[in-house]
Protein backbone atom coordinates (compact mmCIF):
# COMPACT_ATOMS: atom_id res chain seq x y z
CA UNK A 1 0.00 0.00 0.00
CA UNK A 2 2.82 2.38 0.91
CA UNK A 3 4.57 1.58 -2.39
CA UNK A 4 1.38 2.28 -4.31
CA UNK A 5 0.98 5.63 -2.52
CA UNK A 6 4.56 6.65 -3.40
CA UNK A 7 4.00 5.76 -7.06
CA UNK A 8 0.74 7.71 -7.05
CA UNK A 9 2.42 10.80 -5.59
CA UNK A 10 5.24 10.56 -8.15
CA UNK A 11 2.70 10.37 -11.00
CA UNK A 12 0.86 13.40 -9.60
CA UNK A 13 4.10 15.38 -9.48
CA UNK A 14 4.95 14.41 -13.06
CA UNK A 15 1.44 15.28 -14.29
CA UNK A 16 1.57 18.59 -12.47
CA UNK A 17 4.96 19.36 -13.96
CA UNK A 18 3.82 18.56 -17.49
CA UNK A 19 0.62 20.57 -17.04
CA UNK A 20 2.57 23.48 -15.62
CA UNK A 21 5.02 23.37 -18.52
CA UNK A 22 2.28 23.59 -21.15
CA UNK A 23 0.41 26.24 -19.17
CA UNK A 24 3.41 28.56 -18.97
CA UNK A 25 4.31 27.76 -22.57
CA UNK A 26 0.84 28.94 -23.67
CA UNK A 27 1.12 32.05 -21.48
CA UNK A 28 4.47 32.93 -23.09
CA UNK A 29 3.04 32.31 -26.58
CA UNK A 30 0.05 34.56 -25.90
CA UNK A 31 2.32 37.28 -24.52
CA UNK A 32 4.50 37.02 -27.64
CA UNK A 33 1.47 37.41 -29.92
CA UNK A 34 0.27 40.42 -27.93
CA UNK A 35 3.73 41.98 -28.27
CA UNK A 36 3.76 41.37 -32.04
CA UNK A 37 0.32 42.97 -32.41
CA UNK A 38 1.57 46.20 -30.88
CA UNK A 39 3.58 46.85 -34.05
CA UNK A 40 3.34 46.18 -37.79
CA UNK A 41 2.39 42.56 -38.39
CA UNK A 42 0.68 40.16 -40.78
CA UNK A 43 -1.90 37.54 -39.90
CA UNK A 44 -2.25 34.45 -42.10
CA UNK A 45 -5.70 34.15 -43.72
CA UNK A 46 -4.99 31.17 -45.99
CA UNK A 47 -4.85 27.60 -44.69
CA UNK A 48 -1.10 27.62 -45.26
CA UNK A 49 1.55 29.87 -46.81
CA UNK A 50 5.22 29.06 -47.40
CA UNK A 51 7.88 31.00 -45.50
CA UNK A 52 10.94 31.54 -47.68
CA UNK A 53 14.56 32.59 -47.25
CA UNK A 54 14.18 35.36 -49.84
CA UNK A 55 11.35 37.37 -51.34
CA UNK A 56 10.93 35.23 -54.42
CA UNK A 57 8.97 32.18 -55.52
CA UNK A 58 12.23 30.26 -55.90
CA UNK A 59 13.45 31.15 -52.41
CA UNK A 60 14.28 28.23 -50.14
CA UNK A 61 11.27 27.16 -48.04
CA UNK A 62 12.08 27.57 -44.35
CA UNK A 63 8.70 26.55 -43.01
CA UNK A 64 4.96 26.87 -43.38
CA UNK A 65 2.67 29.47 -41.80
CA UNK A 66 -0.80 28.31 -40.77
CA UNK A 67 -4.09 30.15 -40.66
CA UNK A 68 -4.20 32.51 -37.69
CA UNK A 69 -0.41 32.76 -37.25
CA UNK A 70 0.97 36.27 -36.77
CA UNK A 71 4.45 37.57 -37.66
CA UNK A 72 6.17 40.87 -36.99
CA UNK A 73 6.98 42.73 -40.23
CA UNK A 74 10.03 44.89 -40.85
CA UNK A 75 9.55 45.71 -44.54
CA UNK A 76 7.57 44.88 -47.66
CA UNK A 77 8.50 44.74 -51.34
CA UNK A 78 5.55 45.77 -53.50
CA UNK A 79 5.50 44.81 -57.18
CA UNK A 80 2.17 45.51 -58.85
CA UNK A 81 -0.41 43.44 -56.96
CA UNK A 82 2.22 41.23 -55.31
CA UNK A 83 3.66 41.76 -51.84
CA UNK A 84 6.68 40.08 -50.23
CA UNK A 85 6.75 40.79 -46.51
CA UNK A 86 9.99 40.51 -44.55
CA UNK A 87 9.08 38.90 -41.26
CA UNK A 88 10.70 37.67 -38.07
CA UNK A 89 10.59 33.87 -38.25
CA UNK A 90 11.83 32.48 -34.93
CA UNK A 91 14.46 35.20 -34.77
CA UNK A 92 15.49 34.78 -38.42
CA UNK A 93 14.63 37.24 -41.23
CA UNK A 94 12.36 35.50 -43.73
CA UNK A 95 9.75 36.32 -46.36
CA UNK A 96 6.09 35.55 -46.88
CA UNK A 97 3.92 36.27 -49.94
CA UNK A 98 0.52 37.85 -50.45
CA UNK A 99 -1.31 39.69 -53.22
CA UNK A 100 -4.28 41.98 -53.62
CA UNK A 101 -5.95 39.27 -55.72
CA UNK A 102 -5.74 36.37 -53.27
CA UNK A 103 -5.23 38.06 -49.87
CA UNK A 104 -3.25 35.29 -48.21
CA UNK A 105 -2.39 37.71 -45.38
CA UNK A 106 -3.99 40.48 -43.37
CA UNK A 107 -1.64 43.48 -43.19
CA UNK A 108 -2.11 45.32 -39.88
CA UNK A 109 -0.56 48.54 -38.53
CA UNK A 110 1.36 49.15 -41.74
CA UNK A 111 2.90 52.65 -41.60
CA UNK A 112 1.93 53.01 -45.27
CA UNK A 113 -1.56 52.16 -46.49
CA UNK A 114 -0.84 49.42 -49.02
CA UNK A 115 -3.40 46.88 -47.83
CA UNK A 116 -6.34 46.26 -50.15
CA UNK A 117 -9.71 45.95 -48.37
CA UNK A 118 -11.28 42.50 -48.30
CA UNK A 119 -14.87 41.36 -48.48
CA UNK A 120 -16.38 37.99 -47.53
CA UNK A 121 -19.80 36.35 -47.42
CA UNK A 122 -20.60 32.86 -46.21
CA UNK A 123 -23.68 31.81 -48.21
CA UNK A 124 -23.76 31.00 -51.90
CA UNK A 125 -27.13 32.70 -52.34
CA UNK A 126 -28.33 35.96 -50.80
CA UNK A 127 -32.10 35.92 -50.19
CA UNK A 128 -33.82 39.29 -49.91
CA UNK A 129 -37.37 40.57 -50.29
CA UNK A 130 -36.75 43.29 -52.89
CA UNK A 131 -33.91 45.25 -54.43
CA UNK A 132 -34.67 48.14 -52.05
CA UNK A 133 -34.05 45.83 -49.06
CA UNK A 134 -30.46 44.93 -49.98
CA UNK A 135 -28.09 45.56 -47.08
CA UNK A 136 -24.57 44.57 -46.07
CA UNK A 137 -25.31 42.88 -42.74
CA UNK A 138 -24.24 39.50 -44.13
CA UNK A 139 -20.85 40.78 -45.32
CA UNK A 140 -17.52 40.73 -43.51
CA UNK A 141 -15.47 43.72 -44.64
CA UNK A 142 -11.93 44.45 -43.45
CA UNK A 143 -9.26 47.06 -44.07
CA UNK A 144 -6.29 48.18 -42.01
CA UNK A 145 -7.72 51.69 -41.78
CA UNK A 146 -11.22 53.07 -41.20
CA UNK A 147 -13.25 54.70 -43.93
CA UNK A 148 -14.02 51.75 -46.26
CA UNK A 149 -17.05 52.28 -48.49
CA UNK A 150 -19.26 49.41 -49.72
CA UNK A 151 -21.35 49.68 -52.90
CA UNK A 152 -23.19 47.17 -55.08
CA UNK A 153 -24.76 46.57 -58.46
CA UNK A 154 -27.36 43.94 -59.41
CA UNK A 155 -27.09 42.08 -62.72
CA UNK A 156 -29.79 40.10 -64.52
CA UNK A 157 -28.68 37.03 -66.45
CA UNK A 158 -30.97 35.52 -69.08
CA UNK A 159 -30.48 33.09 -71.92
CA UNK A 160 -29.98 29.38 -72.49
CA UNK A 161 -27.17 27.25 -71.04
CA UNK A 162 -25.21 24.54 -72.88
CA UNK A 163 -27.84 21.95 -71.88
CA UNK A 164 -30.68 23.94 -73.40
CA UNK A 165 -32.07 25.08 -70.05
CA UNK A 166 -33.42 28.62 -69.67
CA UNK A 167 -31.36 30.95 -67.49
CA UNK A 168 -33.15 33.64 -65.53
CA UNK A 169 -31.24 34.67 -62.44
CA UNK A 170 -29.74 37.64 -60.61
CA UNK A 171 -26.26 38.38 -59.34
CA UNK A 172 -25.06 41.06 -56.96
CA UNK A 173 -21.55 42.48 -57.16
CA UNK A 174 -20.21 44.12 -54.00
CA UNK A 175 -17.28 46.52 -54.21
CA UNK A 176 -15.28 47.77 -51.22
CA UNK A 177 -13.09 50.85 -51.65
CA UNK A 178 -10.69 52.40 -49.15
CA UNK A 179 -9.70 56.05 -48.78
CA UNK A 180 -6.67 55.53 -51.02
CA UNK A 181 -8.91 54.29 -53.85
CA UNK A 182 -7.88 50.62 -53.63
CA UNK A 183 -10.84 48.33 -54.13
CA UNK A 184 -11.91 44.70 -54.28
CA UNK A 185 -15.08 43.10 -55.62
CA UNK A 186 -16.98 39.88 -55.10
CA UNK A 187 -20.08 38.42 -56.78
CA UNK A 188 -22.92 36.51 -55.12
CA UNK A 189 -26.10 35.02 -56.51
CA UNK A 190 -29.21 36.83 -55.23
CA UNK A 191 -32.86 35.74 -55.17
CA UNK A 192 -35.73 38.19 -54.71
CA UNK A 193 -39.26 37.59 -53.43
CA UNK A 194 -40.25 40.63 -55.50
CA UNK A 195 -38.47 40.75 -58.84
CA UNK A 196 -36.80 44.07 -59.66
CA UNK A 197 -37.74 45.97 -62.78
CA UNK A 198 -35.26 45.99 -65.65
CA UNK A 199 -34.40 49.63 -65.10
CA UNK A 200 -33.14 48.74 -61.59
CA UNK A 201 -30.58 46.17 -62.79
CA UNK A 202 -27.70 45.85 -65.23
CA UNK A 203 -27.34 43.35 -68.04
CA UNK A 204 -25.18 40.40 -67.04
CA UNK A 205 -22.90 40.99 -70.04
CA UNK A 206 -21.72 44.19 -68.35
CA UNK A 207 -20.45 42.38 -65.27
CA UNK A 208 -16.69 42.81 -64.96
CA UNK A 209 -14.88 39.76 -63.52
Amino acid sequence: MKKFLIIFIILLVIAGGVGGYFYFKNVRAEAKVAEIKEGWYVEVLADSVNIRAKGSGDGKILGEAKKGDVYAVSDVDVSGNSYWYQIDYNGTPAFIFSSSKYNYLKDVNNPNDIATPTIKFFDQIYYVDSIADINYDHLEVWDDRPGVEVTHKVYHETGVDINGRTIDQYWIQYTVTDKEGKSASKVQKVEFNKRPSEDEVYDFSELER
